[in-house]
């Protein structure tokens, strides 16, 4: 999963000395409302739907479970544990896209926002 371990390493070029509780409660605020909260709800429903057990597996879980943990670990190093869940579920919903070969514009700026170095939390 090469693409998603880049993606993590991504993670590591966020300016996280900029994330003050006052920015952090903004960014968690912005994640839990529409239209951010509203697609990543849609997102994840569509990739639920695709989910069976030919085309994921057990092995997929495990690989999912370690990458969400090793994501979790470097959020909750640089900010807390709540915005480390969140970004956590995030790199779950991208490792399922990746497997899935589920395409969405949505998910893709999603993507976006971490090859740049950014957590999202817009549309």
């Amino acid at each position: 999963m090469e693409f998603v371990n880049e993606l993590i390493d991504c993670l590591n070029n966020i300016d996280y000395d900029s994330f003050d509780e006052d920015y952090l409660n903004e960014l968690l605020d912005r994640r839990d409302s529409a239209p951010f909260d509203t697609e990543w709800c849609r997102v994840d429903a569509e990739i639920s739907a695709l989910k069976n057990d030919l085309n994921y597996t057990a092995e997929n879980e495990e690989e999912q479970e370690e990458i969400r943990q090793k994501v979790f670990l470097i959020i909750e190093q640089n900010t807390g544990g709540e915005l480390a869940d969140y970004v956590s579920d995030d790199f779950g919903l991208i490792y399922d896209s990746v497997v899935l070969h589920y395409k969405d514009e949505w998910l893709d700026q999603l993507i976006e926002d971490y090859k740049n170095g950014k957590i999202p939390a817009g549309e």
